[in-house]
């Protein structure tokens, strides 16, 4: 890797949040970013919001008061030195305490060490935040040099506050899902999410119970983990449900087979902002069949992209599916219109949108990046 003799010198950029374990949307993108940058050149420090407390005071651990106050210590103490040292500040927020416990620090601290602050918000519960904790949060999200958000939708929330904001895309490894042709679509279905209540997995397992009516040869995997799996999993054994396969923690390496395995994603989400899972179906040619929860629709377009219907609707799930099954070619449509919107995921796309976030301060080591154009066929 060289660097152009003309070109300015590599600013330095503090990430700031939580990394993996546990893997959750927000700290795989954390993760996927630190990678990206460091593959770019660019210097790349990290502090993560979800801090192990040091040997000496692992005993913490079992008292959940101090061990929070223990955490935030160790959280403050590497702001400090960590933001006199950097650029750029990348911040991955969300709501509720996690914002007023990890997202005002580096805000204040920010402003007070006159660094560039990206306040990077994500998260489906973001309106009914702003509705009751505005007045508060409000003025600290203005202290950030520039608010991104992954979708549409929480634009439109932020603006309903006096709050700007830009679009900066999640990054998807679209170069690991490759595209799969499918003439005919069987009734083999995947969901991968978080087993937790606003997901609304129930509302998934009633559907596959009607589609087993018509198709008792269906099957239904379920990647993930959470608060809802011993529940779900009795669930399933008290209707005698067949071919519902709960498959744990699935690691993302692992993903792409999986995708490979199945023919149809299906998703029930009561409250979400910007599945990186939708990314994935459509990357590998599986047509989507989704609740229209929170930024969902302004991701998958009804009808043109994917099947989008009400929230808790078995019925309405369980009939778009069969009607993929039923009608290969319409299928088709939907799953190649969803690979092409899943193409400005690339990072090859999303790298000059974070360049411009972070202005001048950090500059790619690369050559420019070409033109964005098919990544897989």
């Amino acid at each position: 890797m060289s660097t152009s003799a003309s070109m300015p010198p590599c600013g330095r950029v503090c990430v700031v949040a939580p990394m993996p374990p546990p893997y959750g949307g927000m700290s795989l993108q954390a993760d996927r970013l630190v990678s990206r940058l460091r593959e770019e050149g660019i210097s790349v420090d990290v502090i993560t919001t979800n801090l192990t407390p040091p040997a000496m005071l692992s005993w913490v651990q079992s008292v959940p008061a101090l061990r929070t106050l223990v955490r935030e210590a160790q959280y403050l103490t590497l702001l400090i030195t960590k933001m006199a040292e950097c650029d750029v500040v990348h911040h991955f927020s969300a709501s509720g305490l996690y914002f007023f416990a990890h997202s005002a620090p580096p805000l204040v601290l920010g402003k007070l060490f006159r660094k560039r602050i990206i306040l990077n918000y994500r998260g489906g519960k973001a309106a009914d935040f702003l509705r009751d904790w505005g007045w508060c949060a409000v003025p600290l999200m203005r202290l950030a040099t520039e608010i991104c958000v992954p979708s549409e939708f929480l634009k439109e929330v932020f603006g309903k506050y006096g709050l700007s904001s830009n679009l900066l895309p999640n990054i998807s490894q679209t170069e690991m899902f490759p595209w799969k042709e499918r003439t005919r679509f069987a009734p083999a279905l995947l969901v991968t999410r978080h087993l937790d209540p606003m997901y609304n997995t129930e509302c998934l397992l009633r559907a596959f119970r009607i589609i087993q009516e018509t198709y008792p040869q269906a099957i239904l995997s379920v990647a993930g983990d959470g608060s809802e799996t011993i529940r779900l999993r009795e669930m399933v054994s008290e209707w005698e449900l067949p071919g519902v396969r709960f498959l744990g923690p699935v690691a993302h390496r692992d993903l792409p087979a999986l995708y490979a395995a199945h023919d149809i994603y299906i998703n029930s989400s009561n409250v979400d902002n910007f599945p990186g899972a939708l990314v994935e179906a459509a990357c590998c040619g599986l047509p989507i069949v989704t609740t229209g929860a929170g930024g969902i629709p302004w991701m998958i377009r009804n009808r043109e992209s994917g099947i989008v219907v009400s929230l808790n609707d078995e019925k309405a799930l369980a009939a778009s599916v069969i009607e993929i099954i039923e009608h290969p070619e319409f299928a088709g449509g939907l799953a190649a219109k969803a690979r092409t919107w899943a193409e400005q995921f690339s990072w090859k796309n999303v790298l000059p949108k974070l360049l411009a976030s972070y202005g001048s301060r950090v500059t790619s080591v690369k050559p420019p990046l070409p033109e964005a154009g098919v990544l897989i066929q």
